[in-house]
C-alpha cells in the first residue's frame, strides 16, 4: 500500500474512531429491555393473539352507541366531571396561592418554607387515583371525594410553581415597598402578585386542562363523574358505549386545550398593543386596548359563572363532611402500624414490576414519539395535512388517561403487565411527542441549511443538524416522563395491569389496612427516590 494511501487511511481512523462507550451502552440497554420484558412475561406470541383479540375488541366497539338513555347516562356523567374539574381546580388554586408564597425562599423564613415544601411534596406524591381512594373511604362514593382528590393534586402542582415563580421575580419592587414601611400584606398585593398573576393564570389555565383528564380518572374508584359511568359499562361489556365515551372525553379535552390557550393568550400578553387616548389633562396611554380590557373581563364573568354554576348543581352530600376528620384518622390508625412481612411476600415483587412497567413503558413511548414529533413539527414536514394528522395523534393519545387505556389494553392482552407497558406507552406519546417538536422546531436552521446546501441526505440532516440541538431536551423530556410513569404504573394494578397497584387492590378488598399502609409507604419512598434520581442526572448529563 503506498505511503498516501495509508496516510488517508490512518487519518480516517483518527476522524472516526468507534465510540466503544456507546456500543457498550447500547448492549447493556438491549440486555436490559430483554431482561425486564422475561420478568413481566412479555411475549411475543402473547403479543401476536394480543393484536388477535384487539381486532374482535374493536369490532365490538364500532359502532358508537348513541342510544337515547346511553346519551342521558352520557351527558350527566360529563356534566358532573366537568363540575368535579372547575370546583376543584377553584379551590386548589386558591389554597396554592398562599402555600406557594410560604414556599418562596426569597421572601419566607426557612422553618417556614421547608415546612411549605413539605406539603407541597406530600400533595404531589400520590397519585390522584389514591387520593381518590382514601377520600373514597372518608366522605363515601361521589363527587364530593373526587373533588377533594383534585384539589390535593391541583394545590402539590400550583403552588409549586408558583413559589418557582416568585423565586424567580424581581426583588427590586419588594425592596422599594419594604424600605418606604409597607406592611406585608401590601408587599404582596402590590409587589408580588402583579408580577407573578400572568403566569398564575397560565398555571391555572393548564391545570383545568388537566383536571377535566383527571375528573374522568377519579370515577373509576368511586370519585363521580364520567368515570364511574365508563368503569359500568366494561363491567357490562358495552364497548359500543366505551367508544362513545372515549370520543366524548377526547372531545372535551381538546376543548379545554382550546379554552385555557384562549385563557393564556388573553392574559399573559406581556406586549400589549395600548392604547393612547386624548383626555383634557392631555395625551393618555392605556396599557390594553377597549378589546383587551373587555376579554379579561369576559373571562372573570366566564369563570364566575362556571364556577357558581358548578356548586350550584353538582350533587354532593355536605353531611358526610361531619364524620370526615373520625372516619379518616380510624383509617389511618387501621394502617399503623404497616404490616411488614407483605413486603416479602407480595409488594416487593410487585414494587420490580412497576419500575420495569415504568422503564418499557417510556422506552417504548419514545420509540413510537419521534416520528409523530417529526411529523409535527412544521420544519421538517412542511405538509400541513401531515401536521395536523400528527397533532391529532399526540392530543387523542394524552386525552384518554393511562388508566383507561389500561382498562382497553387489559381487555386486549389480558391482565398483566404486557397491559400496563402498552397503556403507558401510548398515555406517553402524546407528552414526549408534544415537547419533542416544539424542541425540534426551536432548533436553529443555520446547522440545517449548511447540510443541505452541501447536498446532505435527509437521514444526515436529522442526525448531524437537528439530533446535536434537541439531545438535551430530548434527555429531560424521557427522564420527567419515566418520573411521571413511575407513579401512574403504581396505580394500573387497580384495573389488572399489574404492578403495585394488584397489592393495593387486594388488600383493600380484604380490608387489610395494614397492608394498605405499607403499600402506600412503599410508593412514597419510590417517588422521592426517583425523584432524588432524576433531578441528579438531570444537573449531571443535561
Amino acid at each position: 500500500m503506498s505511503a498516501p494511501a495509508l496516510a488517508s487511511r490512518n487519518l480516517r481512523a483518527r476522524a472516526f474512531p468507534p465510540n466503544w462507550p456507546l456500543r457498550i451502552g447500547a448492549a447493556l440497554f438491549l440486555a436490559y429491555v430483554a431482561y425486564a420484558a422475561q420478568i413481566l412475561d412479555i411475549r411475543w406470541e402473547r403479543f401476536v393473539q394480543g393484536l388477535d383479540n384487539g381486532a374482535r375488541f374493536i369490532g365490538r366497539m364500532f359502532p358508537p352507541n348513541t342510544a337515547a338513555d346511553k346519551m342521558q347516562l352520557l351527558w350527566s356523567g360529563m356534566l358532573e366531571s366537568l363540575q368535579i374539574a372547575i370546583i376543584a381546580t377553584a379551590i386548589g388554586v386558591l389554597l396554592a396561592l398562599p402555600l406557594g408564597l410560604f414556599a418562596a425562599r426569597n421572601l419566607m423564613p426557612l422553618p417556614v418554607t421547608v415546612a411549605a415544601r413539605g406539603v407541597i411534596a406530600l400533595c404531589r406524591t400520590f397519585h390522584p387515583v389514591i387520593v381518590a381512594i382514601l377520600f373514597v373511604k372518608a366522605v363515601g362514593f361521589g363527587a364530593l371525594a373526587g373533588v377533594m382528590a383534585l384539589v390535593v393534586a391541583t394545590l402539590g402542582f400550583i403552588a409549586k410553581l408558583i413559589a418557582e415563580a416568585i423565586e424567580e421575580m424581581s426583588m427590586k419592587p419588594i425592596e422599594a415597598l419594604r424600605a418606604a414601611g409597607a406592611p406585608f400584606l401590601s408587599v404582596v398585593t402590590m409587589g408580588v402578585v402583579p408580577q407573578v398573576l400572568p403566569r398564575f393564570i397560565g398555571f391555572a389555565a393548564y391545570q383545568l386542562d388537566s383536571n377535566l383528564r383527571n375528573s374522568a380518572l377519579v370515577g373509576l374508584v368511586g370519585g363521580g363523574g364520567i368515570g364511574a359511568t365508563l368503569f359500568t359499562a366494561f363491567q357490562r361489556f358495552d364497548y359500543d358505549f366505551v367508544l362513545t365515551i372515549i370520543i366524548a372525553i377526547i372531545v372535551t379535552v381538546m376543548a379545554g386545550e382550546v379554552l385555557s390557550a384562549f385563557m393564556r393568550r388573553i392574559y399573559q400578553d406581556e406586549a400589549p398593543s395600548g392604547l393612547v387616548v386624548e383626555t383634557p389633562a392631555g395625551r393618555l396611554w392605556r396599557r390594553f386596548t377597549l378589546l383587551e380590557r373587555g376579554l379579561r373581563l369576559a373571562f372573570w364573568g366566564l369563570a364566575a359563572l362556571a364556577l357558581g354554576w358548578s356548586v350550584q348543581t353538582i350533587e354532593v352530600i355536605p353531611e358526610f363532611l361531619y364524620d370526615a376528620p373520625q372516619q379518616t384518622a380510624d383509617l389511618f390508625g387501621r394502617m399503623w402500624p404497616v404490616d411488614w412481612g407483605y413486603f416479602g411476600t407480595t409488594v416487593g415483587t410487585a414494587l420490580v414490576e412497576t419500575l420495569h412497567t415504568a422503564t418499557l413503558g417510556t422506552i417504548l413511548a419514545i420509540l413510537l414519539a419521534t416520528p409523530v414529533a417529526l411529523m409535527c413539527a412544521r420544519n421538517v414536514a412542511p405538509s400541513p395535512v401531515v401536521n395536523a394528522l400528527g397533532r391529532f395523534i399526540l392530543v387523542s393519545t394524552r386525552s384518554v388517561h393511562t388508566l383507561v387505556w389500561a382498562l382497553l389494553f387489559v381487555a386486549v392482552f389480558g391482565p398483566g403487565a404486557l397491559a400496563g407497558v402498552m397503556a403507558v406507552a401510548v398515555h406517553s406519546i402524546g407528552f414526549t411527542g408534544k415537547f419533542l417538536s416544539e424542541a425540534i422546531e426551536e432548533a436553529k436552521a443555520g446547522p440545517i441549511e449548511a447540510l443541505r446546501a452541501a447536498g446532505a441526505s435527509r437521514r444526515a440532516i436529522l442526525l448531524k443538524g437537528f439530533w446535536p440541538q434537541v439531545k438535551p431536551a430530548f434527555l429531560a423530556v424521557s427522564l420527567f416522563r419515566w418520573d411521571i410513569n413511575v407513579r401512574e404504573s403504581a396505580v394500573l394494578g387497580l384495573v389488572g395491569a399489574g404492578g403495585l397497584g394488584v397489592a393495593l387492590q387486594a388488600s383493600m378488598d380484604n380490608l387489610y389496612w395494614d397492608q394498605v399502609g405499607l403499600v402506600l409507604l412503599v410508593i412514597f419512598a419510590v417517588v422521592v427516590v426517583t425523584e432524588i434520581v432524576t433531578a441528579t442526572i438531570r444537573s449531571r448529563v443535561i
